[in-house]
């Protein structure tokens, strides 16, 4: 799952994200995926406790559509560096328990999250929290040899503190686990220079989320919209990115909750077209 294997342009499995079907159990949201042409799905933690799901069920139902899932950390009042030690405390085990759920589903890879600020007055032991949180995941993550994919949060949070390369490296510097990377997201740095100046300074990106952003007149940042509902570069940006990634394009666009699901295929087609164009120049 190395970001850095080489220079040659291959094109790269197309995911999904159960959140894109809400509405539907995550097993649905599997038979979904498949039928729309997905070449993998990534399962949110939360969609499956939801409905409190069998996860042997769910791994059944990815063999028998031949796809392969990463697992994305429970994110919702979640906080592994929470100044509330019972909150703190609660965060973590939830993820630890989402490196079981990567055991259970057969999924190799799992997004997690950096903690943040209760407010910006709470800075002083953010990054002893946030060590002590990650060593304790990927001490978990050893046991079961999953991959953690270490992502960066939103450039224009204020209370989010791992929003940039420095900031990652920053994170992950003190450890030694030969399967430790990053989640890039592409919506989270807003704009098309900023994605690659990141994908620049970046040599262990081992998973994408892939959606777009725009920074509206009045100053208000939009992000995970559909392709082509922003103003990012997104042939740029593969154009930068795939010479030497090696993992999934993973779709993170928020689409409301329909049954409907048009809208999941159309953002499918649209990233074909951007990797037909890419690897077509590089030819």
């Amino acid at each position: 799952m190395s970001g850095t294997e080489n220079n040659t342009i291959r094109r790269p499995p197309i995911g999904g994200t159960s959140m894109m079907f809400w509405n539907r159990t995550v097993e649905q949201a599997v038979v979904e995926a498949a039928r729309l042409g997905y070449d993998a799905i990534e399962v949110w933690a939360e969609h499956l406790w939801r409905d409190d799901e069998d996860p042997q069920r769910i791994k059944r139902a990815l063999a028998q559509a031949d796809l392969p899932c990463t697992v994305h950390c429970p994110i919702m009042d979640i906080n592994v560096t929470s100044p509330n030690r019972g909150i703190r405390e609660e965060s973590l085990r939830q993820t630890l328990e989402s490196v079981d759920l990567c055991d259970a589903l057969g999924a190799e890879l799992l997004v997690v999250h950096p903690g943040a600020l209760f407010s910006l007055k709470d800075t002083n032991r953010f990054w002893d929290l946030q060590f002590q949180a990650l060593e304790a995941i990927i001490r978990h993550a050893e046991k079961r040899g999953v991959w953690i994919a270490f992502e960066h949060m939103e450039t224009h949070a204020k209370l989010e503190v791992v929003k940039c390369a420095d900031d990652i490296k920053r994170a992950l510097e003190p450890f030694t686990y030969d399967k430790l990377g990053v989640t890039y997201d592409t919506t989270h740095l807003v704009t098309t220079q900023a994605n690659l100046d990141f994908i620049a300074a970046m040599d262990n990106i081992i998973h994408v989320h892939l959606s777009d952003a725009v920074v509206e007149p009045g100053g208000k940042v939009r992000v995970h919209l559909p392709l082509g509902e922003g103003v990012l570069d997104i042939e740029a940006i593969l154009r930068a990115l795939l010479p030497t990634y090696r993992g999934i394009l993973s779709l993170e666009t928020y689409i409301p909750a329909a049954d409907d699901t048009t809208p999941v295929l159309q953002e499918r087609e649209k990233v074909e077209r951007f990797l037909d164009r890419v690897l077509a120049g590089s030819r």
